[in-house]
């Protein structure tokens, strides 16, 4: 029996000792945030991905349309997520927020493509506008793999 307190008071003692900071990713491959926010954040093994409309990477123009938009967005999240070493499995929770809640069943069409194991916990809601006119805004929190 004392041989197995003395480790686990040790590896107790030393993951309360370390040190856990916010940390704000700079990502390549994606387009500039659009105010003064981080595309992502982690603290330990969370990370928490801003809100991210359909830009494309390229010319960093909103996608025309929901679908293109939808498909845009979760591009960019498994970039954001693959420079935090996560990815969409990974995802925990996301939060979806629709310039037009009749949208709702196009968007879940588009959205269960990109999962395969697990479907995150998820909250929808109808907004009156979001950033640059989008259709579509999608947040999320995920774990490192």
């Amino acid at each position: 029996m004392h041989r197995l307190i003395i480790p686990f008071l040790t590896l107790t003692l030393f993951s309360c000792s370390t040190k856990k900071q916010i940390v704000a990713v700079k990502h390549t491959g994606l387009p500039e945030a659009i105010g003064p926010y981080s595309h992502s954040t982690s603290y330990g093994h969370l990370i928490f991905v801003s809100g991210q409309i359909g830009l494309d990477q390229k010319n960093n123009t909103l996608k025309s349309g929901i679908e293109e938009q939808t498909v845009q967005i979760m591009e960019n999240l498994k970039i954001i997520l693959e420079n935090n070493q996560s990815d969409l499995e990974h995802i925990t929770k996301t939060t979806i927020f629709l310039k037009d809640i009749k949208q709702f069943e196009t968007v879940n069409k588009i959205y269960s493509k990109f999962f395969h194991d697990h479907f995150p916990a998820r909250s929808t809601m109808e907004v009156a506008s979001l950033p640059r006119d989008a259709d579509i805004e999608i947040e999320c929190i995920a774990a490192k793999r």
